[in-house]
Parts: structure tokens; C-alpha cells; sequence
């Protein structure tokens, strides 16, 4: 009887054993599984947020990242990031060197003892951006055009293509546009008679499907880098962006320009911004009024003020609104500096191609 009890007694401390061993395994197993999770969970949100930022800093237009995404360039940019209490590096790089709209993008989480690899591919593509068909685009019915000025100070019009620094590029070039387009055939007459100060592959084109710029300028105004409002007065060397960092600049009222700027990106004005000084700005300039535009004062230039545009110019206002150049003055149709504008960073969305991780 007794030898019964005592093995009963050792029969129950095995039991009790193996239970207790397999609710500690159970423990063991679930701690390390919550803790694995954990990791996990950290380590890909690391990568996201990291991809989240270099995206943040091409929309921004850091230098240190866009200078390594221009056409032609073959490297990579880097940037590494410490992000709660884990490390992520990330590159990004053009996926083929003629194109800036698809980006590659390499990232590498690491997150105590778990590692995350993403892979990534995506196009990017401007929000609707108006097609520029001619160097001046004069969307206004009954549009009065005049040129004023005599010799080499006169204004100049040109549809030919050049480049984004203003450099006529190699002929022939597909790209040419016709030096002004207007809605009518009757708006033709004004523009006819300064044909002398017009290039292109015709002085002044009818086009009918001139796109009215006054349905984009609110995206711009929203995203503006730079406003100036009535009364405003810019003196000394001011820089609107770079080549490789355009920007949004906003004129609203009376600006006046009595320094010498220079700028890359889009400019709208809703007003008269008077030049006494110099501007030279590459990319797309949409000027436009809701009441009659007596004079578009963008170009009024004097004395040895003058105002260079590289890429195209918009114009929309009621019907009977005036153009008039004066002064020295140039518009020359740019493509690539067009590009440049519609790559502005905060202008982009993006559709993913492919993502792995």
C-alpha cells in the first residue's frame, strides 16, 4: 500500500511537472512570439517612414536629394535615418537616366535583431499642368496686341525650342512651337504687324483649344513657395528657386520689381507687376485678370529695365483686354524648361509600379 501511494505521489509530480513545463513553454512561446511581432511591426514601420521621407524631401525640393534625379545622371541619392531606435538607409535614383518621371527606390530597415528590405518603383507625374502650344498663349477674345520700343531693345517673341537656360537648341527640333497663339482669325491682324519681332514655325497660329490658365492658377496659388501682395517692392538680387529646385511664386495687385531676379518654376499673376529692373525666369508665366486687362503690365519695362521669360506665357482675360510689350523684353519657348516646372515637388502624385519587401 504504501509502495502504491508513493508511486500515485511521484506519478502526480510528473504531471504536475510536464503541465507546469508546458504553461511555461506556452509562456516562453508567447513572449516570444509578441516580442518577434513587435520587432516585425517596428522594423516595416521604419522602412515605410523612411520611404515617407525621402519622398517628403524630393517634394520639398532638397537640393542634397533632387541634384542626384536629373536627367542624365546615373547615381543615387542617399540618405540614412534613426527612427525609434532602429536605423533605415534608403536610396533613390532614376530608372532610366533620359526620363525624370520613375524613380527607383532601396530601402533597409534594421530594428534590434530584425532586418526589412523594401523595393520599390514609381512614376510621378505633375497634377494637371496646361498645355503650352505656342511661346505666348493670348487666351482673350479681341485681343489688342502692340510691341512697343525701337532696334535691339524691342520685344521678341520666339517658338522656336531652347533650352532651359534660354540656348536655341540643335536644328531642326520637333519641339518648335508657333510664336503666338490666339482664339480668332481676327486677332491675327494686330499680331501680324510686329511678324518682324516673331519667331516659330509661324508668327501667330489661330487655336482655338488655348487652355484657359485661370482653372490651374488656384492649385498654384495654394502651393505658392513665395507670395507678393499689392504694394509690394522687390529689390536686390532675389532667387526664385533654382534649375534644380523650381518654385511657385505668386504676384497679387501692384508688385513692383526694381532689382534683378532671377527664377525657375511657375509665376502667376493676378495684377500688374511692373519691371524697372531685370527679371529673367524660366518656366511657365500665367498672367490673368477677372475685369478688362487695359495693359499687362508683366512686360512693362523702361529705361534699361528688362524681362526675360524661357519656357511659355499664358495670358487669359475678358474679351477686349490688351498685351504690350515694352522695353527689352524676350519670351522664348523652352520645353525643357517647362518640364522643369511640372516636376515642382508639391505638384507631384505618384503611382506605385511595382512594391516589394
Amino acid at each position: 500500500m504504501g509502495k502504491m501511494a508513493l508511486l500515485i505521489v511521484l506519478g502526480l509530480s510528473v504531471v504536475v511537472g510536464i503541465i507546469t513545463f508546458t504553461i511555461n513553454r506556452s509562456k516562453s512561446d508567447l513572449s516570444e512570439n509578441v516580442s518577434g511581432f513587435d520587432k516585425l511591426t517596428n522594423v516595416k514601420n521604419i522602412a515605410h517612414t523612411a520611404v515617407n521621407m525621402i519622398l517628403r524631401r524630393i517634394d520639398d525640393r532638397d537640393t542634397s536629394i533632387t541634384n542626384h534625379l536629373e536627367v542624365g545622371k546615373i547615381d543615387s541619392a542617399f540618405m540614412i535615418a534613426h527612427i525609434s531606435s532602429g536605423i533605415c538607409s534608403v536610396s533613390v535614383k532614376l530608372t532610366n537616366i533620359n526620363f525624370s518621371d520613375t524613380l527607383d527606390i532601396r530601402c533597409r530597415a534594421r530594428y534590434m535583431d530584425s532586418t526589412h528590405y523594401m523595393k520599390i518603383r514609381m512614376r510621378r507625374q505633375p497634377v494637371p499642368f496646361p498645355s503650352v502650344n505656342e511661346a505666348l498663349g493670348l487666351r482673350v477674345p479681341d485681343v489688342k496686341f502692340t510691341i512697343k520700343g525701337t532696334g535691339a531693345g524691342k520685344g521678341f517673341i520666339d517658338g522656336r525650342n531652347h533650352n532651359a537656360e534660354g540656348v536655341l537648341t540643335t536644328r531642326p527640333d520637333t519641339n518648335d512651337k508657333p510664336g503666338v497663339g490666339v482664339l480668332a482669325a481676327k486677332d491675327t491682324t494686330d499680331v501680324l504687324v510686329y511678324k518682324d519681332n516673331i519667331d516659330g514655325t509661324q508668327d501667330v497660329k489661330v487655336d482655338t483649344a488655348l487652355f484657359d490658365p485661370r482653372v490651374y492658377v488656384d492649385e498654384y496659388i495654394n502651393a505658392a513657395d513665395r507670395v507678393y501682395l499689392n504694394s509690394s517692392t522687390i529689390a536686390g538680387t532675389t532667387a526664385w528657386g533654382t534649375k534644380t529646385a523650381p518654385e511657385i511664386v505668386y504676384c497679387e495687385g501692384d508688385v513692383h520689381i526694381s532689382g534683378t531676379v532671377t527664377g525657375w518654376g511657375i509665376l502667376v499673376v493676378n495684377g500688374d507687376l511692373r519691371i524697372s529692373g531685370r527679371i529673367d525666369f524660366h518656366g511657365l508665366v500665367v498672367v490673368y485678370k477677372e475685369s478688362v486687362i487695359d495693359v499687362v503690365d508683366i512686360l512693362e519695362t523702361g529705361g534699361g529695365a528688362v524681362c526675360n521669360v524661357v519656357g511659355g506665357m499664358m495670358m487669359a482675360g475678358p474679351t477686349g483686354s490688351s498685351f504690350e510689350m515694352r522695353g527689352s523684353q524676350q519670351t522664348l519657348y523652352s520645353k525643357e524648361a517647362l518640364d522643369l516646372a511640372k516636376m515642382i515637388g508639391h505638384l507631384q502624385w505618384y503611382t506605385i509600379l511595382y512594391w516589394y519587401e
